[in-house]
């Protein structure tokens, strides 16, 4: 969806990390998941795309090192939206994909910056970085005192104080969004993880009640949302140094109730 946005602008250029064993199995996979918007297969068929076999778990991103090298020299932009999501994932494979993946992409954007100046490094995290704590949370205010949840939140916390420790050298932005949902005109997506999972069980039958209050509010925030702000702001020189929630506003949210029963009428 970042991609979508950023090619409405015919004059870039995109270079796309993708997990793939060649080159050409990495074309075949983005033509893949680009299949539904005509607009991103004509930038690939164009050259619009550079579709380039990496994997932001091994050492050189899985590039070699003169292709990494060629790489920082063409770059003006990195957008870092790599992730492991599972909660549930060993803590080692998450801190390879989530805190080790930052620092070589990191690596790569300090490459590019003495060669000829970066001009964002725009990383994604989560609203979760806070892990069990409460109240109300400045932006800047990043601490692990309060324990996590879950391997992911831990990650995500560990990957973001590496990009922050980062931002004295490079313009650094911080997007922080909640669960991430369908499109809010028409609920396209293209994974179906977060609080689709649950929502998946029960309509399929193995999962009868929700195991949570229907009171609950659900942080949920639409695809579009977080992809207008990402690239909009990746693009602004006022956006360097600052972090952003994408979240929808407390009293908007709605609870596991309300969303249950919009499921079942559904």
């Amino acid at each position: 969806q970042v991609a979508r946005r950023l090619l409405a602008d015919p004059g870039l250029h995109l270079e796309a990390l993708v997990r793939a064993s060649s080159a050409e199995g990495a074309r075949q996979r983005l033509s893949r998941i680009w299949n539904a918007y005509p607009e991103l297969r004509s930038a690939l068929a164009a050259d619009r795309v550079q579709a380039l076999a990496a994997d932001v778990g091994a050492p050189n991103l899985g590039l070699g090192r003169a292709a990494l090298r060629g790489l920082a020299r063409r770059i003006t932009h990195v957008v870092h939206c790599a992730a492991c999501l599972a909660l549930d994932a060993e803590s080692a494979s998450a801190r390879r994909c989530n805190v080790g993946g930052t620092r070589r992409l990191l690596a790569l954007a300090r490459a590019a910056h003495r060669h000829h100046g970066l001009t964002r490094f725009s990383y994604v995290s989560t609203a979760y970085v806070a892990g069990r704590r409460a109240g109300e949370i400045a932006e800047e205010d990043l601490s692990d005192a309060w324990g996590f949840e879950n391997v992911y939140e831990q990650s995500k916390f560990a990957a973001e104080l590496t990009v922050r420790s980062a931002a004295a050298e490079l313009p650094v932005s911080v997007f922080r969004p909640a669960m991430i949902v369908g499109d809010s005109r028409d609920g396209a997506l293209a994974t179906f993880n977060t609080v689709y999972v649950p929502l998946r069980l029960y309509l399929g039958g193995r999962l009868r009640v929700l195991p949570c209050r229907a009171s609950q509010p659900v942080n949920i925030v639409p695809m579009d949302h977080v992809a207008d702000a990402v690239t909009r702001l990746s693009l602004d020189p006022r956006a360097a140094g600052l972090t952003f929630r994408r979240a929808t506003p407390a009293e908007a949210l709605p609870t596991a109730g309300e969303l249950l029963r919009e499921v079942r009428r559904w």
